[in-house]
C-alpha cells in the first residue's frame, strides 16, 4: 500500500488544513493509505546543537535518535521516515514558514543527511555493525503547500524557499509545490483547493515512476530545479540559487530577465543526490572511511 503522510504546521482548522485535506483526500481516492498530523498539537523544541545524533550515527550501533526526550520530535521523525510520500502545509507569518516547522527541520535535517547515512551504513556493514533503519535510505517524495493571507506574493517571499529545506538533507524528490497566498480571496480559494487536489493525485501517480520520470507540472520558478524565485546576486552576471546552491548566468533583454543554468550545474543541485554526495565528498574524511573512493563510485551508480 502506498503511504502518504500529511503534515499540517498551521492551525488545526485553518487554511493550511483545508488545502492539505483536499490534497490528502484526492490521494486517498487514488488508492493511497493516508495519515494527517496536526503538528500544532505537538511539542517540538529547537535543536540545541549538541551533536549527539551525529555521534550516535558514527557509533556503529543503534539507530539515529535525538538526545532530547521530552517532546514529540522523535515520533514525528519516525512518521516521516516510514512514509513513502509526504505533503507538507505551513503558514507564512513573517515572510517565511512558521518557527515550529523550522524547529523540526533543524533537528531532522543534520541527523538524516542521505549521503552521510549511506557512508556510515556501508562502514557498519564493513565492520559487522547494526545497519540503519531501511526507511532512512529509501526514496521519499514530497510536495509543499505554503499558505499566506496576503494577496500579493512578495509578502510570502520565503515561504516555499524555506519549506524546501524540509526534504533537502534526506534527498526527498519534490513533486509539486503550491504558493497559496491570498487564501481568503473567494475565487482564488476555490482555485487553490483545486490545485491542492491535483497535487494529491499527482503524488500517487509519481509513486509509480522512477525519479527521472517525474516531471514538473506546477508553476515554474526562476530556478529550473527547485522552482523558487530567489537568487543570490553579486557584482557580475553570475548568480546562485540559495536553495540548490547552483550557479547560472543572468541575462537582461530590455525589461525581460532570465537566468540560464548549465546541465552540469542543475545536476549538482542540493535537491539531487549528486548534490548531497558532493557535500560528503568535499568534507573528505578518508581517515574514517578506508574505502572512501569505492563508496563514492558505488553511490554515484545508484542515484536513480
Amino acid at each position: 500500500m502506498k503511504k502518504v503522510l500529511g503534515i499540517n504546521f498551521g492551525r488545526p482548522n485553518g487554511n493550511c488544513k483545508t488545502f492539505l485535506s483536499a490534497a490528502m483526500n484526492a490521494a486517498q481516492a487514488e488508492g493511497a493509505e493516508i495519515e494527517v498530523i496536526d503538528a500544532m498539537k505537538l511539542k517540538i523544541k529547537p535543536c540545541i546543537g549538541c551533536g549527539a545524533c551525529s555521534r550516535m550515527l558514527e557509533s556503529g550501533k543503534g539507530q539515529i535518535k535525538c538526545i532530547q526526550k521530552d517532546d514529540d520530535y522523535e515520533a514525528l521523525a519516525d512518521k516521516v521516515l516510514a512514509a513513502d510520500a509526504i505533503i507538507v502545509a505551513a503558514p507564512v507569518y513573517v515572510l517565511e514558514p512558521t518557527g515550529q516547522m523550522k524547529n523540526f527541520i533543524h533537528r531532522f535535517g543534520p541527523a538524516h543527511d542521505k549521503a552521510y547515512m549511506l557512508f556510515e551504513n556501508e562502514l557498519r556493514k564493513d565492520n559487522g555493525g547494526e545497519e540503519l533503519n531501511p526507511d532512512c535510505l529509501k526514496r521519499h517524495l514530497v510536495s509543499y503547500i505554503s499558505v499566506g493571507g496576503a494577496t500579493t506574493p512578495h509578502w510570502v517571499a520565503y515561504g516555499l524557499t524555506g519549506m524546501n529545506l524540509f526534504g533537502m538533507s534526506l534527498n526527498m524528490k519534490v513533486v509539486d509545490q503550491l504558493n497559496a497566498y491570498g487564501a481568503y480571496v473567494p475565487n482564488r480559494r476555490e482555485t487553490l483547493i483545486a490545485e491542492s487536489e491535483r497535487m494529491g493525485r499527482r503524488m500517487v501517480e509519481a509513486m509509480d515512476k522512477k525519479t527521472s520520470e517525474i516531471t514538473w507540472e506546477s508553476e515554474p520558478g526562476i530556478c529550473p530545479v527547485c522552482h523558487c524565485d530567489q537568487l543570490i546576486v553579486g557584482k557580475t552576471t553570475k548568480v546562485c540559487c540559495p536553495v540548490c546552491g547552483i550557479y547560472g548566468t543572468l541575462k537582461i533583454d530590455g525589461e525581460e530577465v532570465s537566468v540560464s543554468f548549465s546541465e552540469e550545474e542543475m545536476n549538482r543541485s542540493r535537491l539531487k543526490f549528486a548534490g548531497v554526495l558532493e557535500h560528503q565528498v568535499e568534507q573528505g574524511r578518508k581517515d574514517r572511511y578506508p574505502r572512501f573512493d569505492e563508496y563514492v563510485e558505488k553511490f554515484r551508480a545508484m542515484e536513480e
